[in-house]
């Protein structure tokens, strides 16, 4: 299908678009019809014993984000994968973790044990919601062991150049841990050509996909340089090799697991990610893959400025920076006041029109999130709506 051009046969995958106008996405997405089909196929399967062959979900995975299948596993949220990368790096008295005033809270919160040890958590500030590349230049130094970040923004927006960052945290021994939940599904990430180190994203925003599922990518010269602080005895490969280890009489329970763990991503996966949950996540990577990423990415980037022209001619404080290549398909602005901004908010949830109200960092108001499947007519009407309501 052409994105542009079947923009009404792609509406029909998202059902509740027929009784919602949906600028919600940043929150959590409207589920896609075809991952409700993939779980309700998987429990059938389950339901009546029947076996059947799991979809290849790291196909498609690798696919979306330009990785080797070694190089990823799965996660049942963004959090737990930010967890996996701080218990493993060790930081020291006198170190220090960058992040910003604007990032998402568990980008932050994850580093806070460190600051009992001595280790400094630098916030790179933002001026009016937007944060530049070259700001990291005058916060990140040589103590900087790791820049931790939001790819885009949650409030402001803002998207950034990966791979500038991670020029600027390698050029100080650095790590650049990515937490790309707004923007997987709505850009195009490459984690080979952008030489992040870790990378962690959810299911249930762009990509409409609410289940409990997530991936988490570790570049494969880190994997035999970081040991998992959660272990699981499957991930020992040698005690698997010939199939499940207690249908042999040798098996023990020491001897049989005191080997290493397999060498690629599998051994941080903490199996907490179910098989229907990866039934549905292979339906949402692929739907993407299929429709192409980068059309996806030139939609939304049209659509989210179509969107900031509107809210400029309305004299709206637009927080997310006009420039294409800067930001996604979340669009933050003020109409005047956290008042008026409230009452827009609360007034277009009134009739079915869905945003959502965001601060961070000293700024924040009303965050609209145009998606692929979202259309000029539906940003003319929450314009149209909003003018009224501003008064």
């Amino acid at each position: 299908m052409d994105v542009d051009r079947d923009i009404e046969r792609i509406r029909e995958d998202f059902p509740i678009l027929k009784h919602k106008t949906w600028f919600a996405t940043a929150g959590h997405g409207p589920l896609l019809y075809p991952v409700w089909e993939a779980v309700k196929a998987c429990w059938g399967f389950t339901q009546h014993d029947a076996r059947a062959d799991p979809p290849d979900v790291k196909a498609e995975a690798t696919r979306l984000l330009k990785a080797d299948p070694e190089e990823i596993c799965w996660i049942n949220r963004v959090s737990q994968g930010l967890n996996i990368v701080s218990s493993m790096i060790d930081l020291k008295k006198g170190e220090n973790v960058v992040t910003t005033d604007l990032a998402y809270p568990s980008n932050v919160f994850v580093w806070f044990p460190f600051r009992e040890k001595g280790v400094e958590i630098k916030l790179v500030r933002n001026r009016g919601g937007q944060i530049m590349e070259s700001d990291f230049e005058k916060v990140v130094d040589d103590d900087t062991k790791v820049v931790s970040i939001s790819s885009t923004e949650w409030v402001g927006g803002t998207t950034y150049d990966l791979k500038e960052l991670a020029r600027i945290a390698h050029d100080h021994g650095a790590l650049l841990v990515v937490d790309s939940y707004q923007a997987v599904g709505a850009v195009d990430i490459d984690c080979h050509a952008t030489d992040i180190d870790f990378m962690v994203t959810g299911s249930g925003k762009w990509l409409c996909c609410p289940t409990s599922s997530g991936i988490f990518y570790i570049r494969k010269d880190h994997i035999d340089e970081f040991d998992p602080a959660y272990r699981l005895y499957g991930h020992v490969e040698e005690a698997f090799r010939d199939g499940a280890s207690w249908v042999r009489p040798p098996h023990d329970n020491i001897a049989t697991y005191d080997k290493p763990l397999v060498a690629t991503a599998a051994k941080f996966d903490r199996g907490c990610v179910g098989r229907a949950d990866l039934w549905g996540l292979h339906a949402a990577l692929k739907y993407f893959n299929d429709l192409g990423i980068g059309n996806i990415e030139r939609r939304n980037r049209r659509l989210s400025g179509y969107l900031i022209d509107g809210l400029v001619d309305q004299g709206c404080n637009v927080l997310t920076p006009k420039e294409p290549e800067r930001r996604a398909g979340l669009v933050a602005y003020s109409a005047g006041s956290p008042e008026v901004d409230k009452r827009i908010n609360d007034g277009l949830e009134a009739r079915n029109v869905l945003v959502y109200l965001r601060y961070s960092g000293g700024v924040g108001g009303i965050r609209a999130a145009t998606h692929f499947f979202n259309t000029e007519v539906e940003i003319d009407k929450l314009l149209s709506l909003q003018k009224k309501l501003m008064k």
